[in-house]
């Protein structure tokens, strides 16, 4: 029994930060993707973060594990063209097809991002597509996903945290950050992006961040790395909904 609630102690850690200017003096880390509102395309701008999630098991799995909404980040390259890294390499494709391949979809933006930075981020996009999808490192980080949550508890403070999350990392993970690299999972080659781009998002290698890492580095909530930069909320170009699934589901059965 003592093991037991040493295990849901461990997967319900969350990460906390001090705040002075409200009632409870402690703000959570927000799981929630629930939309503030809802964007077009035209409202995109290049270099934007995509995070996304899908009905796939692998989606799921993800979210359960990172206790999120999400499991998968691309990057808006303009021109209605996406950069993202899936289990077939490193693609480019069009900004409707990663809408109508994810079931919630929301953006977010880096303040101030220059028309030089954009330009280096199209670049290494192209530069790695066709590259490998790193299975090995997805492998290594899921394990990752669970032990973390020590580091993670409510209370810990946020220099403390970031130093257990890194020396946990350099053991469970390969400590190397090669620019070189030929294989890369959806959220290492998105920080991998912002790094080539001269964009520092958060401390620590691009191996060790997750879909989840990078949503948490948005304005309000709290980031599990010592963050470098925050990232505003824009909106969602689309948003989950239960009861659209339920009637296509019903219509599905009354056809049949």
């Amino acid at each position: 029994m003592k093991i037991w609630w040493f295990v849901v102690l461990l997967l319900a850690g969350c990460s906390t930060a001090p705040q002075s200017d409200r009632p409870f003096p402690l703000q959570v880390q927000s799981v929630s993707t629930r939309p503030g509102h809802i964007i077009t395309i035209t409202e995109l701008e290049p270099g934007d973060l995509l995070l996304s999630s899908a009905t796939s098991p692998q989606s799921w799995g993800i979210r359960l594990l990172s206790f999120t909404g999400v499991s998968h980040a691309a990057i808006y390259l303009g021109d209605r063209q996406v950069a993202e890294a899936v289990g077939s390499g490193v693609k480019i494709i069009p900004l409707q097809q990663a809408i109508d391949e994810s079931n919630n979809l929301l953006v977010l933006r880096v303040p101030g991002l220059t028309q030089d930075q954009r330009s280096l981020l199209r670049e290494f996009a192209h530069q790695q597509q066709g590259k490998k999808y790193n299975f090995k490192g997805i492998v290594m980080f899921m394990p990752f996903m669970v032990s973390r949550r020590v580091c993670e508890l409510p209370l810990m403070h946020e220099n403390l945290r970031s130093a257990c999350l890194t020396a946990l990392a350099r053991v469970q993970l390969a400590d190397v950050d090669d620019p070189q690299a030929n294989r890369f999972f959806c959220s290492e080659f998105v920080l991998a992006g912002y790094r080539h781009a001269g964009v520092e998002l958060l401390q620590g290698q691009a191996s060790w961040v997750s879909p989840a890492d990078l949503l948490h580095l948005r304005d309000g909530d709290v980031s599990s790395w010592h963050n470098e930069q925050n990232m505003q909320y824009i909106g969602h170009l689309k948003r989950w909904n239960l009861r659209e699934i339920l009637s296509l589901r019903s219509a599905s059965r009354q056809a049949e």
